[in-house]
């Protein structure tokens, strides 16, 4: 019963960080054709990129940075997530006797707090499960196996099954990680630059009396 609780509650909020992520404060939904965005498939080259430079993936003392760091995000983000819906909460939306302009206003600040808070949320999600990924390094001593191209080979009498099938969980494993960490600092730039570009567009609509 509580795990499909769970499951219930977070299927809804990843959904929702994703499909934010392409949604636009006035509702327009500029949907990527291949699913992931064009800066998403560039993050998922390089994440794939860079086990040939480190073949034994990323060490574990930057392991246990990233952990750490990333268990203070959470607690960051959820301070945040407060933060910002006792904004909205006190943002009055009341459409009577304003001006189409107004209007349109208030539904782009709106969506910008649905936003700002869906991929907050999502960013919550992808911190803990960037903790939970690396953990496993430390719990299957991942980082000590070296993986180069010249470990696999392309003679079938050479071919160990059991070694390529945990050479390739390995590599799968380390692009995970890898995506998932650059795709985490992207997304905190953008809702960080969604949000500048939003106050700022604010501020300028503000005349001096």
């Amino acid at each position: 019963m509580q795990y499909k609780s769970v499951k219930n509650l977070i299927k809804p909020l990843i959904k929702g960080g994703q499909e934010w992520q392409s949604i636009n404060i006035n509702g327009i939904d500029e949907k990527p054709k291949l699913y992931f965005s064009n800066i998403q498939w560039i993050i998922l080259i390089i994440s794939s990129v860079i086990l040939l430079k480190l073949t034994k993936g990323i060490s574990k003392d930057i392991i246990g940075y990233v952990m750490s760091a990333f268990s203070i995000s959470v607690s960051l983000f959820m301070s945040l997530l407060v933060s910002i819906f006792d904004k909205f909460e006190n943002t009055k939306f009341e459409t009577i006797s304003i001006t189409e302009t107004e209007i349109a206003r208030l539904k782009q600040k709106k969506n910008f707090f649905k936003r700002f808070i869906s991929i907050t949320s999502y960013l919550v999600v992808l911190s803990i499960l960037v903790i939970v990924l690396c953990s496993l390094t430390y719990i299957f001593n991942i980082s000590v196996r070296d993986i180069e191209i010249k470990t696999f080979s392309l003679k079938w009498s050479d071919i160990d099954m059991c070694l390529t099938f945990k050479n390739t969980a390995i590599i799968g494993y380390r692009i995970a990680l890898n995506y998932f960490l650059l795709n985490y600092l992207f997304l905190t730039f953008f809702i960080t630059g969604s949000a500048y570009e939003y106050y700022m567009s604010e501020m300028d609509r503000r005349k001096l009396s």
